[in-house]
């Protein structure tokens, strides 16, 4: 751009100067230090003193050629050059300030990344997740998730959101992720205990912090082997519901998309039940807060899928609608596998833009008739589960909701 200025102007003048045969009414000398601005829009210090020079150069050579009074041009020539200086120096500022920024976003994220979990892939389950940063600021904030196998071999699943999305969150949401699975990862304890325990620890820790969660537990009984189920066991802290999509039964047709709210009922289109909203706040509230667990069945091909508020929050829209879209993609593109459910999931429901940290885990449950499928990947870190560690199988059908207190 400053080169092109430079030319133009330079033509300007002695074609100007030509026509009326006028050429120190035509003179545009000192108009040229708006060669070295222009460059100094995206240019770096040695771009911009290029530029300058050629300008200054320039506006010399056109005031010579145009017989300008020595004072006159002297000015003239003096207010390029002058110009190319400061500019030169802005230009170098500013090129330093985007290096230290680009340095503390790659530092940021470098820290989330190593926060984010190495999925294991335990059994017949599939583990999938991603996350993707605000698209303006640091481009790291609070979310995370988290799955592990615990000691006694059940597979636990983490969402959680600390509120901001900074690096000040991020790292307020690296001592949450790390209290919360040190308490899971001990086994025989709840989701809500987990939940309890991890807000204890917080608390007696000085931390000041103010997250939602959701931690579930995936079980298998004996008697759920012989079944071929699962048993899913959540409890949360003030975090949007995890939503099941059930695959269609024999005959049937599409899957559906059941939203697991506060109440613990897998069934579709079932209302929350009275009396448990008081259990369902955020962890940094304040200990001492009965915390509830829920508990349903779950068949093969199902898949469970929990994720942040960024995926479904909207500023023209409550997170029911974005729910319930939410709900409408799982079930337009349940046939896909999962890898590719999230990325389609997120290409509809959030696109390049998006204001908010979108983080989303997800599992499939896939039969155990036959080997580990293959679009499952290699089964690691899984270890059977304890048996008389698990709540006894209900002898209601799959899906029929079990209500357990933590």
């Amino acid at each position: 751009m400053g080169v092109a200025a430079c030319a133009a102007l330079v033509a300007l003048d002695l074609g100007s100067g030509a026509l009326s045969g006028d050429r120190v009414a035509s003179n545009v000398a000192g108009t040229l230090a708006l060669a070295p601005t222009l460059t100094g829009i995206g240019g770096s210090r040695r771009h911009v003193g290029l530029v300058g020079a050629a300008a200054t150069a320039s506006a010399v050579l056109i005031c010579l050629l145009d017989g300008v009074p020595l004072l006159t041009g002297a000015v003239r020539c003096a207010v390029v050059a002058v110009a190319a200086v400061v500019v030169a120096l802005v230009a170098g500022a500013r090129q330093q300030q985007l290096a230290q920024l680009q340095d503390r976003r790659q530092a940021a994220r470098t820290l989330q990344a190593a926060m984010l979990t190495e999925l294991p892939q335990p059994d017949h389950l599939q583990l999938a997740s991603r996350y993707l940063p605000a698209s303006s600021g640091d481009q790291v904030g609070g979310d995370w998730y988290d799955a592990l196998v615990d000691a006694h071999g059940s597979t636990v699943l983490v969402i959680g959101d600390v509120v901001g999305h900074d690096i000040r969150a991020a790292a307020t949401m690296g001592q949450v992720r790390a209290v919360l699975r040190t308490c899971a990862v001990q086994g025989g304890r709840a989701p809500s205990q987990v939940l309890a325990a991890t807000e204890v620890a917080l608390d007696r820790l000085g931390l000041d912090v103010l997250a939602s969660a959701t931690v579930v537990r995936i079980d298998q009984s004996p008697v759920e082997a012989e079944r071929g189920l699962r048993r899913i066991t959540w409890s949360s802290a003030g975090h949007p519901p995890p939503v099941l999509l059930v695959p269609a039964p024999r005959g049937g047709s599409g899957a559906q998309a059941q939203v697991l709210r506060h109440g613990g009922d897998c069934s579709p289109g079932s209302a929350v039940q009275s009396g448990e909203q008081g259990a369902d706040v955020l962890l940094g509230v304040g200990s001492g807060h009965a915390r509830v667990d829920h508990s349903c069945e779950v068949p093969p091909g199902a898949t469970l899928l929990l994720y942040t508020d960024g995926l479904v929050e909207r500023r023209d829209a409550d997170l029911d609608v974005g729910t319930a879209a939410l709900c409408r993609v799982l079930e337009a593109e349940g046939s896909l596998g999962l890898e590719d459910l999230l990325d389609e999931g997120l290409r509809q429901l959030v696109g390049d833009e998006h204001g908010d940290d979108v983080a989303v885990l997800a599992v499939r449950a896939h039969s155990e008739d036959g080997p580990r499928p293959a679009e499952a990947g290699p089964s690691h870190g899984a270890g059977p589960a304890d048996a008389d560690g698990l709540p006894p199988a209900p002898d209601a059908a799959p899906l029929a909701p079990r209500l357990a207190t933590g």
